[in-house]
Formats: structure tokens, C-alpha cells, sequence
């Protein structure tokens, strides 16, 4: 793995906070997190790089004093916003892979799509109640919308109806984090799902073969436009 490598990481949440301490712990050295939330009682028991005191601040610049107290050289750069149609590409400049760990669908696809269009591996992941999926891609190979093709139009069930359990995000962004440095490390995932079902106790692995229909992988989308993310939350 490069010392030289730079990981962006859009959202610091449930998911986002174990792979950015296990990611800190594994001699990645530099990560650019981006998020907009402030931290909030409710999100303790699953984002574990927070504490009581923290609640009302910034989860971006937070999250980067925390992984600093974890490993004081790890070069963080922070951005307190969005990742949105129109600065995601210029903020996958200079990054060599993106992992993705927001709370909603629209947020999963313009990764997905962002990381297509500017050539870059990306691993996301998405969790409901008591499972979940962790996926990696590489520029070439299966892309989200090769496995979910679109987001969802209608009654979904989501995190925010539904919840979620602590551990078994804790699981998820465990395994981003084995991908991630997968990717790092020169090995492709290849389109592979890793499914998580903490009921059952078990860790299924698929592998996506890209669609012969799929808009992103035949070339079809080439621009973000804002009109084609909107979805509600999914992690």
C-alpha cells in the first residue's frame, strides 16, 4: 500500500467511523473527510469515534481530532459540507479511492457515478435494522447501478423508519474497511457483495457481473445532474 495514496470519505457517521479508526490503525496516512452533520445524542451508540461531549459539533472536524488522538501524524483534511452534484468531481481530484458511508441513496449513486466519471475505486456500503451489504468497484468492472440500477422510486424501508443496530454497522464498516485496503493494496474486489446478517450470523459473498443495459458502465451518463439523486435514507 502507497504511502502516497489519499482516501476520501464522504460521511462520518455510523459506517464511516470504524473504517476511519481501523483505516488509522492500518497505515493509511492521508484522508480527506467530508460531512455536514453536527454530532447528536442519538448518534452514539453507532458512531463510536464520538463521545458525550462532543454532541452539537461538527462530526468532520471531530472525526479528525479523534484519529488523531488515534495515530498524531495521520494527515486529515476536513470539509464541512456536502458531497453534492456539482463539486463532486473536483473533490475526487487528487484522491486515489473514495469509500462511502452516507445515510441516503441519492448520496450512494452520485458516488458511484462520480467515481465512474472520474475514474477512481469506490466502496460503499448500506445497512437496515440487522444486515447489510459492503461492496467494492474499480473503474471497468461492475458499478452500484450494475447491482441496485437505479434508486428506488416509492415505499422503501429505511434507516430512519426502520433503524439500525450499532454492532452490526460497526460489522459493515469493518469490512469497507478490508476492501478499502484490498483496493490499496493492488487487489481488485471485482464487483464483489459481501451481505451481513447479524440474525442468522452469517457473511455472504456474491460477485456482480457488469450489465449489458447499465447506463453507467455503457457510457450513457456523463454529466451529475442534481435532478437524478433524490432518494430517502438507506444506511
Amino acid at each position: 500500500m502507497s504511502r502516497e495514496s489519499r482516501i476520501l470519505v464522504v460521511g462520518v457517521g455510523g459506517l464511516g467511523s470504524p473504517l476511519l479508526s481501523t483505516l488509522g490503525r492500518s497505515g493509511v496516512d492521508r484522508v480527506t473527510i467530508v460531512d455536514e452533520d453536527l454530532v447528536e445524542q442519538s448518534n452514539l451508540h453507532r458512531q463510536t469515534l464520538y463521545v458525550e461531549s462532543d454532541v452539537g459539533r461538527p462530526k468532520a472536524a471531530t472525526a479528525a481530532l479523534s484519529l488523531q488522538r488515534i495515530r498524531p501524524e495521520l494527515d486529515v483534511e476536513v470539509i464541512e459540507g456536502r458531497f453534492v452534484p456539482n463539486t463532486a468531481l473536483g473533490l475526487l481530484k487528487g484522491h486515489d479511492l473514495v469509500i462511502e458511508g452516507a445515510d441516503n441513496l441519492a448520496t450512494k449513486f452520485l458516488v458511484a457515478d462520480a467515481a465512474a466519471l472520474a475514474g477512481v475505486p469506490a466502496v460503499q456500503a448500506g445497512v437496515v435494522r440487522w444486515s447489510g451489504w459492503a461492496w467494492g468497484s474499480v473503474p471497468g468492472e461492475a458499478c452500484l447501478r450494475c447491482l441496485f440500477e437505479d434508486i428506488p422510486v416509492g415505499r422503501i424501508e429505511t434507516c430512519a423508519a426502520a433503524g439500525v443496530v450499532g454492532p452490526v454497522v460497526g460489522v459493515l464498516g469493518g469490512l469497507q474497511a478490508v476492501l478499502a485496503l484490498r483496493v490499496l493494496s493492488g487487489d481488485s474486489p471485482r464487483g464483489e457483495l459481501w451481505h451481513y446478517d447479524a440474525l442468522k450470523s452469517s457473511i455472504r459473498r456474491t460477485r456482480v457481473r457488469q450489465r449489458t443495459d447499465c447506463p453507467l458502465c455503457r457510457g450513457e451518463i456523463r454529466d451529475l445532474r442534481v435532478e437524478r439523486y433524490t432518494a430517502p435514507c438507506a444506511a
